[in-house]
């Protein structure tokens, strides 16, 4: 089985849900963000890791053991919906796309983005994603 995890920035929510999901799972896992490659125009970061965009999901992960600083961003495609057999998505549904809207492959996860908060701030929101990649895994292995 493939999940995909979809944000919005794919940095913080998808990126930690994934990093878990292939610590905890035997399945494999993917992420993206609805809006990823606007998202690196507008900002321009040095490159498309983590390490270049400031997100409490990397210090949190690190504190478990998992560095996702190399990972780097990508922008959801229908074809990453079309390849899943699970999409969990975080993101905004304003942002969506029509291809992501008509999947019945998604389940929504009402989490807020944790964009913008210190660590400390984040900490409930990320405790929130590993308790349902938990959930998620006692579900399908």
């Amino acid at each position: 089985m493939k999940v995909l995890f979809v944000c919005n920035a794919n940095v913080g929510r998808s990126q930690a849900a994934e990093a878990l999901f292939k610590r905890l799972s035997s399945h494999e896992a993917e992420s993206a963000g609805t809006r990823a490659d606007e998202i690196v125009a507008r900002s321009n970061p040095p490159t498309r890791t983590l390490k270049d965009t400031p997100s409490p999901a990397v210090p949190y992960l690190k504190e478990l053991g998992v560095d996702i600083s190399q990972n780097l961003r990508a922008q959801l495609t229908e074809d990453l919906v079309r390849q899943a057999d699970k999409v969990i998505v975080m993101a905004d549904r304003d942002n969506w796309p029509d291809y992501l809207r008509d999947s019945d492959k998604v389940t929504f996860w009402d989490i807020e983005d944790t964009r913008g908060l210190g660590s400390d701030e984040a900490q409930p929101l990320l405790d929130e994603i590993k308790r349902r990649v938990e959930e998620l895994v006692r579900e399908i292995g």
